[in-house]
């Protein structure tokens, strides 16, 4: 009869273990809305860990300088109370699509670009609201300097702290 007890026990801190497992994974994909395992080569797991590593590697120090930025200028366009219309954002891509001339061919530059509608919206909108914030002119290119320059200027004055992760 002990035994018969001991083996329901087992059993039951079994699926006690089993269960935690599953909870914790459910709670992972939850809260990253992703799995810690991105791929199986051979039976060898491939996790989310190992590829954020390899990609930080890549491309980590240009992606933190334009999240910074993006910060930064989100940032100006609230305190400044830069507002941006839907119907200005669908006039300006109205115009990007009549200057590429196809529908194929504003997909194909998406592509190009690694974009999708909804990032390239996202990056007109942020477009429109930094030339809101500098003086009108014709000349695009002096326009888009304009808009550098002031960038650069917040840029210079924003206060950064970087946490280093112990790499190289």
């Amino acid at each position: 009869m002990a035994k018969k007890n001991e083996e329901v026990i087992e059993l039951w801190v079994t699926w006690q273990k089993v269960a935690a497992v599953a909870l914790l994974l459910g709670l992972f994909w939850y809260r990253t809305n992703s799995w810690p395992v991105v791929a199986v080569v051979n039976g060898v797991p491939v996790t989310r860990f190992e590829l954020n590593q390899l990609m930080y590697e890549k491309v980590g120090q240009d992606a933190i300088e334009d999240l910074l930025t993006d910060k930064i200028i989100n940032q100006e366009i609230i305190s400044r109370r830069i507002k941006v219309t839907d119907g200005e954002v669908a006039d300006k891509l109205k115009n990007l699509k009549q200057q590429i001339g196809s529908e194929e061919g504003y997909q194909q530059a998406l592509a190009i670009q690694g974009m999708t509608e909804a990032q390239l919206l996202g990056r007109i909108k942020l477009q429109l609201a930094l030339e809101k914030m500098v003086d009108p002119s014709t000349d695009s290119a002096k326009l888009q300097q304009a808009v550098g320059d002031l960038v650069q200027s917040w840029r210079e004055k924003a206060i950064v702290w970087r946490v280093t992760s112990g790499q190289k």
